[in-house]
This record gives C-alpha cells, structure tokens and sequence, in this order.
C-alpha cells in the first residue's frame, strides 16, 4: 500500500511545489538577512500538499474518463495498480485536509486575499483536470500552471515572510512559472496523440507539433532573459544561473528530433532537473555567495 501511495504521489514531479517556496526564501534571505523558517516550513507544506492532492485526482479523473487507456507514460495507480478510484480520491481528500492544516496559520498572516488565494487553489486542485470546466482539458493547463506554481506560490509565500512585494520577488515568480510550465508542457507534448484520442484538449493538442516546440523552447529560455534583471542591476553573481542553460539545450534538441513519443519519459525527468539546478543554483546565491 505504501508503495501504491508513493507511486501516486508522483515524488519526480514534486520540485514544482518545492522551489517557489525555496526560492521566495532565499530572496528573503538575501535582501533582509532574515530567516522565516517557520513561515517557509508551513508553505513547503501547503505547496507539496496541494501538488499531492491534484496528482491523486488527476490520476482518478482521468481513469474515469479513459485517458489512461494506451499511456505510453509512467504508470497510474488508477489504471495501472488497479487501486478503486474511490480509494484514489480518499487519498487526495486527504492531503487537501493536511493543506488546510498548513493554510490556518498562513491565512492569520495574509488575512482575507490569502484565504481567497487558498480556497482557489483547494478547488482547483480537484478542477485542473475535473468539474465543468477542467483546466487541463481545455488548454489552459499552461495557464494554471503558470498562475498558481509560479506568481501565487513564489510572490505568495515571499509576501507572507515580509508583508511587502518588490519587483525581484515577481521576477523569480515569473522564472519559477515558466520553468514549471516546461514541466507540465514536455508531459502534455508526449501525451498529445493518445490526449486527442479521448479529446482531452490541452494545448500541445491545438497547436502543431513545431509550434508547441517552441511554445516550450519559450519556457524553457525565458527565465535566462529574465535573470539578467539581477545581473543589470548590479548582482554580478546571478550570472552563475546561466551554468544551467546546457539542460535547456538538451531538452531542446532531444524533443526536436524525438520520434518515440515514449522517449519524452527522460526529457520530462530532464525539465525537473532543469528546473532544480536553476532554482538551487539562485538559491545558493542568496543565501551563500
């Protein structure tokens, strides 16, 4: 069973949740000389707790609407392991109910904007890919992604370390969002054939193949053009994130020449490590050099 409830949680996918809230506290760090470890541990908490739930319903929701059937990408619990669906939705339920454990002390800091952030971010948890208008089905998945694992966990978890925004901390929520939206994007370009088959309409599916390709090329680059907002400022040292723009080409060239769509499994692994390199290498910046 615990093998079941790992697999489910889909650990590789995780670094998304993780490196907003790394990120917002070492921009923190680094501008205050302060840290708000309490607060960081209690958003580390929400963000893997929120990317947990969403990946247990999206792994029911989408045995429940055959979009598993011919999966040529890692095994689903649902489909694969043959665990009941309503088993699989008890896990999520239960992982919203430990964000919400995480969210009470968040929500007396942020006040009411905070609670409207939370409860949108529980409901879409079940609405990315279920409900009447399920984001993943209608091509806003990017969208999502972009909004909610970039700018809200990243500008959010900073904003509740220093009650104040600046304009870097909106910089990083940018990167952070475009690096994640690689994630999600290389995931939806190697599921787009079986996706159009049970019109599963994400974007990779309304677009051509090349110009979903450089829709990811535009993730994957973008946040070396927006680091150089540190570097033109005056932090020299950002210009260490630019150590990581060898992964960004790997993953470029492979999907460029990729013919197995199966094969998209190691670019996917290589998007997390992109977006872990670039996020620690920031970090070690900030908090160390």
């Amino acid at each position: 069973m615990f093998k079941i409830l790992l697999k489910g949680m889909r650990p590789k996918t995780l670094i998304a949740a993780i490196v907003p809230c790394l990120v917002a506290f070492s921009l923190y760090y680094y501008q205050s000389k302060v840290f708000a470890t309490h607060i960081f541990l209690l958003c580390i908490g929400l963000g893997l707790c929120i990317q947990i739930a969403t990946n247990f319903y999206n792994d029911a929701i989408d045995f429940l609407k055959g979009a598993d059937v011919d999966r040529i990408g890692p095994d689903r619990v649902t489909t694969q392991d043959q665990v009941g669906h309503k088993v699989v939705f008890l896990y999520g339920h239960f992982f919203i109910f430990l964000a919400i454990l995480c969210a009470y002390p968040l929500f007396q800091i942020g006040g009411l904007p905070f609670v409207f952030l939370g409860v949108c971010s529980l409901f879409l948890t079940y609405g990315y890919t279920g409900g009447p208008f399920p984001l993943a089905y209608l091509g806003l998945g990017e969208v999502f992604v972009f909004i909610f694992f970039g700018l809200v966990a990243t500008v959010g978890s900073f904003y509740l370390m220093s009650l104040d925004l600046n304009v870097e901390i909106w910089i990083c929520g940018s990167m952070l969002g475009l690096l994640s939206c690689s994630l999600i994007a290389v995931n939806n370009f190697r599921d787009r054939e079986t996706d159009i088959k049970v019109n599963k309409r994400t974007l990779a599916t309304k677009m051509s193949r090349e110009k979903y390709l450089r829709l990811i090329d535009f993730f994957l680059f973008t946040p070396y053009v927006l680091i150089l907002y540190f570097i033109i400022k005056g932090d020299f040292k950002f210009i260490a994130n630019l150590l990581s723009i060898g992964i960004a080409y790997k993953i470029h060239d492979g999907l460029d020449q990729i013919v197995d769509l199966r094969d998209c499994n190691k670019y996917l692994a290589k998007a997390g490590l992109h977006i872990g390199i670039f996020s620690l290498i920031f970090c070690g910046i900030c908090l160390w050099i």
